[in-house]
């Protein structure tokens, strides 16, 4: 290897590490609310309800964001795109320190942090990835999909431990990591030449819209949504405690969930430049509705925990592939537009699934209905996904030439 090609490599290497702090941030951020939810109730006389609306109205303005977010990665190029989103979500939490009033505290996390998430979520990391990185990019993939899935385990420990201090040094910890991933973004991260080719013919969506890969991708996403962050991080814990399962038990469970995503999801960007990704899709869909299948069975800690791990290995591993699908479908251009859309598909699915497993357990007592009908729904997903299986031997994404 010339000297050349390892500064290249080198290069490389860096800017994917940025993009990964970056995505620790940001979905760390994210991934903290429910520690505020009391802090802020206390703070402003609030009602759980009224504190709960603010994620919920996050949710909304995500997914709004994530789709003009996608047509702008096309027109701006992934890093600008980037650094608005953390930028927006840092600006957020540093006003919520300073909040008196709830309707303040909605306004900055659940607009204007909900807004910057969809313009710092993952499939913006990815997009940079795909031109930066030569020839397979799905293990890139799979890495910066990890350290979205483990930002909640890093970020939240540490805003947990400041928050011993006071709510305030909690908020501007967790704006203050967003702070440094902007820096380390805007030094590091560059706009590549590979990146700004693939927007110069633009697919709007009508041309999108026309390309029956995109639904076979973004249904099942949406039910992706609907089944993980939706339902199943929504109302694990309470399926837990129902079963007279501790509470500080079944947290355990939920973290041991995000653990092994992070595990599941390097495998399936390890696999995604190697084998069939219709079929692995369909099969990690199919292994997903097979844990809810099972789960209202559970009514033990043990079998909760191994669920967890199991339903885990299988919750984000589906990233790597959509994305790298998503990249060969839409050969036509607007590629960046079909992520946004993707990915705010999820966040459509996954408000869906968290309130319709309350709405569901309100009317019948029990979480069967929910989960039962989830794993129904995943098959579906999973038919739809087989759909794309690739005849012969796995399509490689053409070279990304790489400027440094």
């Amino acid at each position: 290897m010339s000297s050349t090609d390892r500064r290249l490599e080198r290069g490389v290497a860096w800017s994917v590490g940025a993009l990964a702090v970056a995505g620790v941030a940001a979905i760390g951020a994210r991934g903290s609310f429910g520690l505020f939810v009391k802090p802020w109730e206390e703070a402003f006389g609030a009602t759980r309800g009224s504190v709960a609306a603010i994620s919920a109205s996050s949710f909304i303005f995500y997914a709004a964001s994530q789709a003009l977010a996608g047509r702008l990665l096309d027109r701006w190029g992934g890093r600008r795109v980037l650094l608005v989103g953390l930028a927006s979500i840092a600006i957020a939490y540093l006003g919520a320190a300073f909040a008196t009033e709830l309707w303040q505290a909605f306004l900055l996390i659940g607009v204007v942090a909900g807004l910057g998430s969809g313009f710092a979520a993952i499939f913006t990391l990815n997009y940079i990835a795909a031109g930066i990185v030569r020839g397979r990019s799905g293990i890139a993939f799979g890495v910066l999909t990890a350290a979205g899935a483990g930002g909640q385990m890093i970020v939240l420990p540490i805003a947990t431990a400041a928050l011993d201090l006071s709510l305030r040094v909690s908020l501007l910890t967790v704006a203050a990591s967003l702070a440094v991933a902007f820096v380390v973004v805007s030094f590091i991260v560059r706009d590549r030449v590979g990146e700004r080719s693939t927007r110069t013919d633009e697919g709007g969506f009508g041309t999108i819209a026309r390309t029956p890969g995109f639904w076979l991708l973004l249904v099942p996403f949406f039910i992706c949504g609907y089944t993980t962050t939706g339902l199943t991080d929504t109302h694990l814990i309470p399926y837990a405690t129902d079963h007279h399962i501790a509470e500080a038990t079944a947290s355990a469970a939920l973290a041991t969930l995000a653990a092994f995503n992070v595990a599941g999801v390097l495998v399936a960007g390890f696999l995604t430049d190697r084998v069939d990704r219709g079929k692995l899709l369909a099969a990690t869909y199919t292994a997903r509705a097979a844990s809810l299948f099972v789960l209202p069975a559970l009514t033990s800690a043990g079998p909760i925990f191994v669920f967890a791990a199991f339903f885990g290995l299988a919750d984000y591993a589906t990233v790597p592939p959509t994305t790298s699908l998503t990249r060969s479908v839409c050969k036509e251009g607007g590629w960046g537009f079909a992520l946004g859309l993707i990915g705010a598909s999820h966040q459509v699915g996954s408000a869906l699934g968290a309130w319709l497993g309350g709405w569901l357990f309100t009317r019948t007592g029990s979480y069967d209905y929910s989960f039962s009908s989830a794993a129904v729904a995943l098959l579906v997903a999973a038919g739809l996904s087989y759909l794309l299986r690739e005849r012969g031997q796995t399509p490689v994404p053409e070279p990304v030439p790489v400027g440094i």
